[in-house]
């Protein structure tokens, strides 16, 4: 090869010098493709997260509509790891045709399903979807009467709205994990600002987000359920087995708690007006007692609540109590309060 200087056009003995002349030229960039970070390990990870999400949703026997979603994301996420793997392979020098005998297709096929543009194409949109949420509606401040028909002193955590209270609570549990904003996107695979505006209300997460959020902050996505769904404008859950209600009526008053900036027991008695005593709300906050629905109710509005986003839980337990005369009680459980009217 002769090159007649800087900026000149090369000019190659042959075909063969300059074939290897191209060949030499393209070698760092091979290199550095293959110094890029595999694709497939991130978005196997992710699988292995939603997997288990649809094994707590099993052994909880949640309806079949959550289940079904459960399985179709995975399904989604399964198309986007073919296509990383794929992409992985070919950056570790994979020839079409082996990609295309792995795949069982042919390698037009192969070419056209995950080249290079189209499987950037893929993964934009994949993250444009894990990030992707409605807009947040800003509540009005109001102080106007609650479903107890009780006027809502303003200093009560509830101003906000549905959509605050959840925004609350994760950001109660950002703040007492002790990490950073940037640390929990890094984790969650999100941008900062997103994540942070999710935790300033500004963007409403989906359920995916609120569990992968919690399980980074070492928190049960459970306590967040109610306050999800409400946020969401959702009907409140169905009935459940007793257990499960105890379970989940006790998460959703922690989440509550947490999303109400978790208010000694003392501020509690005093922003239900004393219908809820001190030893009761630790009782109740604790997990060792569900109070009738008078104290109950009070408890959740002076958490910034609404009752009857937390009715059909309190009915679900006392429903075995009008049906028989022991239902039994959990472990940890040390008292249910015989039913009362619930109005």
């Amino acid at each position: 090869m002769q090159n007649t200087g800087a900026g000149r056009r090369r000019r190659y003995c042959g075909v063969a010098c300059r074939r290897r002349a191209q060949r030499k030229r393209q070698t760092p960039a091979a290199r550095s493709a293959d110094r890029q970070s595999p694709l497939g390990g991130t978005i196997a990870t992710e699988i292995h997260r939603l997997a288990g999400q649809l094994m707590d949703s099993e052994l909880r026997r949640e309806e079949l509509a959550t289940l079904l979603e459960r399985a179709e994301t995975i399904r989604r996420e399964l198309d986007i790891y073919t296509a990383a793997a794929v992409s992985d392979a070919r950056h570790r020098g994979e020839k079409w045709e082996s990609v295309a005998r792995a795949a069982h297709v042919a390698p037009e096929t192969a070419r056209a399903r995950w080249g290079p543009e189209r499987v950037a194409r893929m993964m934009d949109l994949h993250a444009n979807d894990k990030r992707a949420a409605p807009a947040r509606w800003r509540p009005v401040r109001s102080t106007a009467p609650a479903d107890g028909g009780e006027e809502q002193p303003a200093d009560r955590p509830d101003a906000v709205g549905p959509v605050g209270r959840l925004a609350a609570a994760l950001t109660q549990l950002q703040s007492a994990s002790g990490r950073t904003i940037r640390e929990v996107a890094e984790v969650a695979m999100l941008s900062p600002s997103y994540v942070s505006r999710v935790l300033s209300g500004d963007r409403l997460p989906t359920w995916d987000l609120v569990c992968a959020l919690s399980n980074i902050l070492g928190a049960d996505p459970a306590e967040l359920r109610v306050l999800f769904e409400a946020a969401h404008g959702r009907p409140p859950l169905p009935r459940q087995p007793v257990p499960r209600a105890i379970e989940q009526l006790h998460a959703t008053l922690r989440g509550l708690h947490r999303a109400a900036k978790s208010p000694t027991a003392e501020r509690i008695a005093s922003l239900s007006g004393g219908k809820v005593s001190t030893g009761a709300a630790r009782r109740v906050l604790s997990g060792h007692e569900i109070p009738d629905w008078e104290v109950l109710s009070a408890l959740v509005l002076a958490l910034g609540g609404r009752p009857s986003e937390v009715k059909p839980l309190w009915e679900a337990v006392h429903y075995a109590f009008l049906m028989v005369d022991d239902p039994g009680l959990p472990d940890g459980v040390a008292h249910v309060a015989r039913p009362g009217p619930a109005e």
